[in-house]
């Protein structure tokens, strides 16, 4: 009874003495030192408690041509979907130490999991450690948050060779022009997993080196839109990524080395912007296992007036032929428009998006999912409609 007295007389302190900030993405809650106490949510008196929710719900419509038949009257798919349902929590542990938390709702179990969990140290002003579980620092779309894409979702190529999360220590560094992100991780998609689990890569490094030329601040790059009266500027970056896996416990046979190398570039201006990147990946299983397979993503965006902004882009996935029945090439076309509830906010949002498949998805490596409304299909010219509501507060 008493814990949970404690807990009530804790939410309710919140509620009675939170003060809500402006901001654009998030309510911040000022906590007293008892109330801190109250909810063990912070180290150190006085330090303020950051709460965050990001919902995207959709209605979806998917055509197939399903020139052999095999889906009969199935081919078309259509329905609402809770795409992204999360919560954040940010927190000081000291002046120099900072932690985020955020938690993901599965859309198709309900269930939460962990998404980010990390802590950052600013060593100094230029030297910060990230400690944790985390996006590396590889594809720049994925290193984007879902909050402030261009287009209602990734690119199909960034779904077939991202590198989602991992467990990793990663150092960044740099100035006023350029910096370097150095991590030591788990390898790709290896979150939420014991240390001992097969997902696991043995090891794996990455680097990312960037340039920035113009006005733009480095914050502008934090996402593919500009605004109208942004400054102006350009961003280049170049990644290189190793990993192993199956050498140690648990082994596999064969073992699997990775090695992926990425450029990319982000220009943003008053009102419009431009994004580039290739990527090339080796897959190296041994002998009759080795593939050379690639990406290439361009899109762009312009505002037609100070809340709605047009878009369009096209996207590739290069299959190593040597992969026989799957070692062809895969492109897609999207096309939309966004309008923002309230200028230069991506808080309320509102996102049309337009795709059509020009290859069959069945003969390449590429990823299909709902999450990109990218479905299995034999044939080119599958048609796709995602309409979709952002709400962040």
């Amino acid at each position: 009874m008493h814990s949970r007295m404690t807990a009530a007389s804790a939410a309710l302190a919140i509620a009675a003495s939170g003060v809500a900030h402006a901001g654009n993405d998030r309510l911040r809650y000022e906590l007293s030192n008892a109330e801190a106490e109250a909810l063990s949510l912070s180290l150190n008196k006085g330090s303020a408690l950051d709460l965050g929710v990001q919902i995207q719900f959709r209605y979806m419509t998917n055509s197939r041509d399903d020139s052999a038949g095999a889906l009969g009257d199935s081919d078309t798919t259509i329905g609402f979907n809770v795409r992204r349902a999360q919560v954040e929590l940010k927190g000081d542990v000291t002046e120099d130490i900072s932690g985020k938390v955020v938690f993901q709702f599965n859309r198709s179990t309900g269930n939460a999991l962990i998404r980010d969990a990390f802590v950052d140290w600013d060593i100094s002003e230029d030297v910060t450690l990230r400690i944790g579980q985390f996006r590396l620092p590889a594809l720049r779309e994925e290193m984007i948050s879902s909050k402030r894409q261009l287009a209602f979702e990734r690119s199909a190529t960034n779904e077939t060779y991202n590198q989602d999360r991992s467990h990793a220590v990663q150092a960044t560094f740099g100035g006023d022009t350029w910096r370097t992100y150095l991590a030591f991780s788990d390898g790709f998609n290896s979150d939420n997993s014991p240390f001992n689990s097969a997902a696991k890569a043995d090891y794996g490094f990455t680097g990312r080196f960037e340039l920035k030329f113009g006005e733009a601040a480095w914050g502008q790059f934090n996402q593919f839109t500009s605004f109208r009266g942004a400054n102006q500027g350009l961003m280049i970056g170049a990644v290189a990524h190793y990993e192993n896996r199956g050498d140690t416990n648990p082994a596999t046979n064969p073992s699997t080395d990775m090695f992926l190398f990425t450029g990319d570039a982000s220009f943003v201006s008053d009102g419009w912007n431009l994004f580039g990147a290739y990527i090339f990946r080796n897959m190296d299983g041994g002998p009759g296992a080795d593939f050379d397979d690639g990406g290439a993503v361009l899109q762009g965006g312009v505002f037609v007036s100070d809340q709605t902004e047009l878009y369009a882009r096209w996207d590739a996935v290069y299959s190593d032929s040597a992969r026989g029945a799957t070692g062809d090439d895969f492109n897609t076309i999207t096309f939309g428009f966004n309008h923002y509830f309230t200028p230069e906010s991506h808080a309320g949002k509102f996102t049309l998006g337009v795709g059509f498949t020009l290859d069959p998805t069945t003969t390449s490596i590429v990823r299909t999912s709902d999450g990109h409304n990218l479905l299995v299909d034999a044939d080119d010219g599958q048609f796709s409609v995602t309409a979709q509501m952002q709400f962040m507060f």
